[in-house]
């Protein structure tokens, strides 16, 4: 065998080594978007059942609905605590939004949230006054994200039956 052949054996076997590494590679960066899609999805999944769990809470439940009625009507503690627990559940929503666009959840997502809000808090006037004194807290995406929501929703509705 001469000095050509060899070259050329060792030519292919490196150009072979390469594709198996490039194909390799492709796998973990797939496995590492499945790891990075299932954390996504958990961390918004725990965060919005905190969340609800805070809102339903007996300490804390009756500031809610008082809240949703009537927000300016809250004082001290209770508009604290009606705030802070809002404030968290449009974060979540914001983290939501933010992991949906970066494709680690699912495009459904939004719209679960949309409907959330549109049948269960925005036709609440205190949500709305909350939302009005608080939207500059988020970034103008979420903000807009939000006003469609509220464009959408039926300010008729009393899903809670408190209006």
């Amino acid at each position: 065998m001469n000095w050509d052949a060899i070259a050329a054996v060792a030519e292919v076997i490196g150009i072979v080594g390469v594709i198996v590494s490039i194909g390799y590679l492709g796998i973990q960066v797939r496995k590492g978007n499945r790891i990075a899609e299932g954390a996504a999805f958990e961390g918004v999944f725990s965060n919005t059942l905190s969340h609800i769990r805070g809102m339903v809470d007996g300490e804390h439940r009756d500031a809610v609905i008082k809240g949703l009625v009537n927000y300016d009507e809250l004082v001290g503690s209770e508009k604290m605590t009606f705030d802070m627990l809002f404030l968290g559940l449009f974060t979540v929503i914001e983290s939501a939004l933010f992991s949906n666009d970066m494709q680690f959840l699912r495009d459904g997502t939004p719209d679960n949230f949309g409907y959330h809000l549109r049948t269960r808090l925005l036709p609440y006037s205190g949500t709305l006054s909350w939302w009005s004194d608080s939207k500059d807290v988020f970034p103008p995406e979420i903000q807009s994200w939000v006003e469609s929501e509220i464009s959408k929703a039926d300010m008729n509705s009393d899903f809670f039956g408190i209006k």
